[in-house]
């Protein structure tokens, strides 16, 4: 058993130079450091601004996580063309924070004429997290680290989202001949900080189960 944790362990460190399964949990880079230039982020339409910033304010695998800022737009590209995804994403909201948060998933990223597939926006102000291409609205969850999780069939051209464990709804992922997966954004509109964390894009079939990641996590302490 303990040479099979070891293996899966570094199975899971070799992600970070392996196109696929992508992991992000942004503890390789130096607390205080924007995000854009290092681990292939960008800013939006490749500018070098406006940056999210490593913290140790907060983590779910420590020690940091990513503080997207009211000013923060910052991109991740997959170029991916077909296929059946799971991308996850962690995140802890503050209570008390204000304004509009978004987690943005694009068929086409080039940063003029970009297509969106899922927006989902967190909306302080409101309390409320939105699905805007669907019609579901929840409760946002503050004070605790909380997963967005979003299966993608590149094949059908249909997405299903969830929210802390609770399917949402599922909606169409792109129209016409805009069906890629191109890019994760991370984009505040005035929103007070988000902080993101254990991000991670896989095909289905090579997902890991929760438990899975929690049994090597214990094992390494």
């Amino acid at each position: 058993m303990k040479y099979l944790l070891i293996a899966m362990t570094l199975l899971l460190v070799s992600v970070a130079t392996a196109d696929w399964p992508w992991l992000e949990n942004f503890d390789a880079y130096s607390a205080g450091t924007g995000i854009i230039g290092q681990g292939n982020w960008e800013g939006w339409g490749g500018s070098s601004a406006p940056d999210a910033y490593i913290s140790d304010a907060q983590a779910l695998s420590a020690p940091h996580s990513l503080d997207v800022e009211p000013t923060s737009d910052v991109v991740q590209e997959f170029n991916i063309t077909e296929g059946q995804w799971v991308i996850t994403a962690w995140h802890y909201i503050p209570s008390g924070s204000t304004g509009k948060q978004f987690f943005i998933l694009l068929t086409l990223y080039d940063g003029t004429n970009s297509k969106w597939a899922l927006q989902l926006k967190f909306d302080s102000d409101l309390g409320q997290l939105k699905v805007t291409e669907g019609t579901v609205t929840t409760a946002i969850i503050y004070d605790q680290w909380t997963e967005v999780k979003v299966e993608i069939d590149l094949g059908t051209s249909m997405q299903t989202i969830s929210y802390n464990g609770t399917e949402l709804e599922t909606i169409a992922w792109g129209t016409g001949t805009y069906i890629e997966f191109d890019a994760l954004d991370l984009f505040s509109d005035g929103g007070s900080s988000i902080y993101w964390d254990d991000i991670s894009l896989v095909e289905i079939e090579e997902a890991l189960a929760p438990s899975t990641w929690a049994a090597i996590k214990t094992s390494l302490k």
